[in-house]
């Protein structure tokens, strides 16, 4: 059986399939496809580790790569590994490096592991490249919220959030908040009737 056949030392740790040679012809004829949706019922089914195990296979194999690797974060995340999540997210986006809404599970998982200096970097850097999401600037606000920064900046994204995005699922928290400012005396409100925003990249 084809399970047999992937008895391997992959963990989410290990994100690359370690094979013997004999091992590795038993798998000759069996297609990418095939291992991608073994992995995708393993997920289902809440078995992660050996989900990853087949997904990490059929992108080895070839299988499209953006399906592949919004499934193995996935597991990856909902098995709680998360520096197994980023080890498989970070060498996507060596080749992809536009995909921001990978980017921005990145931005979470770095925050989720405590460091809140490489979340900053991503968000910063997807507001930058695609100033039209609104998401990236509710999340930035925060993590500056979070981490004590200046009232100004967060301010300032969550105006921009509001613009982008005014009946945003974060927008009575970001108008909350701004309210609280303007009755501090720290800095102005802007409104606009924009509606929200995404980049063209799928999420994962």
């Amino acid at each position: 059986m084809l399970a047999s056949c992937l008895a391997v030392t992959l963990g989410c740790n290990h994100p690359t399939l370690h094979q013997s040679s004999e091992l590795q012809s038993e798998l000759t004829n069996v297609t990418a496809e095939d291992l991608f949706l073994l992995g995708v019922s393993h997920a289902h089914s809440g078995d992660f580790l050996r989900a990853e195990q087949y997904l990490a296979a059929a992108r080895q194999r070839g299988h499209e790569q953006a399906s592949a690797i919004r499934w193995l974060v996935r597991v990856c995340i909902a098995a709680s590994r998360y520096q197994s999540a980023l080890r498989h997210a970070h060498r996507y986006l060596r080749e992809n490096p536009r995909h921001w809404s990978l980017r921005l599970v990145v931005a979470s998982l770095h925050e989720a592991l405590g460091d809140s200096a490489r979340a900053k970097s991503e968000l910063e850097y997807i507001v930058r490249a695609e100033p039209d999401w609104a998401l990236p600037h509710y999340r930035l606000a925060m993590l500056y919220r979070d981490n004590g920064d200046d009232r100004a900046q967060i301010n300032a994204q969550l105006e921009q959030y509001l613009e982008l995005a005014p009946d945003g699922h974060h927008a009575p928290e970001a108008q909350s908040f701004l309210d609280e400012s303007l009755h501090a005396g720290v800095g102005p409100r802007r409104m606009s009737s924009r509606v929200d925003a995404s980049p063209a990249a799928q999420a994962p």
